[in-house]
């Protein structure tokens, strides 16, 4: 049985993607991470980053097996189930580079605009705007690539799972995808997948509906080393 970590943030969709796209069975272990849960003892010792996503399979070879990072974890579904990784040297290498290529470039663009955008202080703008147009220049970096294919990498992969829910806030950033034609089409044809809606799905009554409170945003936003001292 596989056991995932889990809160409703575009890192932890991509995992719940993944599953509902293969039709793996699965519990999702709701994260508290405005509380705080994840820097609970239990939850450490899974993921001493205090960052979910994080697998457990039960089932694995030689006793339960915990993975944190999602790009790990996508891999590692891809693998067990023989789905959406290419096996050949070329291909599979063609669909892990865009995984990384999200992890490194699209995610944590995507989630300093989301900070600066959604949570942050007036008088931030010069690092607002930093990202924005960084967020801009990836998007064009994937309109581009889907010029010359249907998907990210190919055939649909967990490429295309990787940086789908990175897209889901463009609006709320003030992007038109209509000035991504390519990029566009890619996102409206994988928004009519039933495993995909039913991953994004996950979580869904749990997305919070107004701004964090002071404890809250100290929680997501103001962690340093003390946190690991006992």
């Amino acid at each position: 049985m596989l056991d995932l970590h889990f809160a409703p943030t575009p890192n932890g969709w991509k995992i719940t993607i993944m599953l509902e796209e293969c039709g793996l069975p699965y519990n999702v272990k709701l994260l508290n991470i405005g509380a705080g849960a994840q820097f609970e003892d239990d939850f450490l010792a899974l993921n001493p980053n205090a960052k979910m996503p994080v697998l457990v399979d039960h089932d694995a070879e030689g006793g339960a097996l915990s993975i944190a990072e999602s790009g790990a974890i996508l891999q590692y579904l891809a693998e067990q189930s023989g789905q959406f990784l290419p096996t050949d040297t070329r291909s599979k290498y063609r669909v892990l580079q865009w995984v990384h290529w999200q992890m490194a470039n699209l995610g944590p663009i995507g989630g300093q605009v989301s900070h600066f955008v959604n949570y942050a202080a007036e008088g931030n703008e010069y690092a607002k705007d930093r990202y924005l147009k960084e967020y801009d220049r990836l998007l064009a970096v994937m309109n581009y690539q889907l010029e010359q294919s249907e998907y990210l990498a190919g055939d649909y992969s967990i490429a295309d799972m990787a940086s789908f829910p990175w897209l889901l806030p463009y609006k709320r950033y003030g992007f038109d995808l209509a000035h991504f034609p390519h990029l566009k089409r890619w996102y409206d044809t994988l928004k009519q997948r039933p495993a995909l809606r039913r991953g994004v799905d996950v979580g869904k009554d749990l997305r919070p509906s107004a701004p964090p409170d002071d404890a809250t945003r100290s929680m997501l936003f103001g962690q340093d080393s003390s946190r690991y001292k006992k």
